[in-house]
C-alpha cells in the first residue's frame, strides 16, 4: 500500500487541512481539556491504589460507569467529576482567572458545606 502520509508529521498534516477558526480553536481546547482531565482522574485513582471496581462500589455505580468517565473520547459532566472525586475521598480546587485580573476559586470543601 502506498500511503503518501506514512512517516509524515500527523499534526502538521492536520493543521494543513483543518481551518484555523475560532470555532476550531474552541474544539481543540475542549479536546485538550477532556484529555487532561481524564488523565488527572486516572492518575488520582492509581495514586490512591484503588481499582475501577472499588471506585464503582464507593459511589454505587457499575464498572462501566468508571470506564466511561476514564475514557477521554466522551464528554465528562461536572456531576461525573464530583462523583469520581467523592469515590476517591479526594478534595479538589477549581480556579478561574478572569480577564480583569481577578480570580474565582471553588473547592470541594465549599461544596460539601452547601449540602
Amino acid at each position: 500500500m502506498n500511503n503518501p502520509h506514512m512517516g509524515a508529521d500527523v499534526l502538521k498534516y492536520l493543521n494543513s487541512i483543518i481551518p484555523d477558526t475560532p470555532e476550531m480553536q474552541l474544539v481543540g481546547e475542549q479536546e485538550a481539556m477532556r484529555i487532561q482531565l481524564t488523565q488527572v482522574l486516572i492518575d488520582a485513582r492509581l495514586s490512591s491504589n484503588m481499582t475501577q471496581e472499588q471506585i464503582a462500589a464507593a459511589v454505587n455505580k457499575n464498572v462501566e460507569w468508571v470506564e466511561y468517565v476514564e475514557n477521554c473520547n466522551y464528554p465528562m459532566c461536572v456531576d461525573d467529576f464530583v462523583t469520581y472525586m467523592r469515590a476517591l475521598g479526594a478534595n479538589f480546587e477549581i480556579a478561574v482567572n478572569l480577564p480583569n485580573g481577578s480570580s474565582i476559586k471553588l473547592d470541594s470543601n465549599q461544596i460539601k458545606r452547601l449540602v
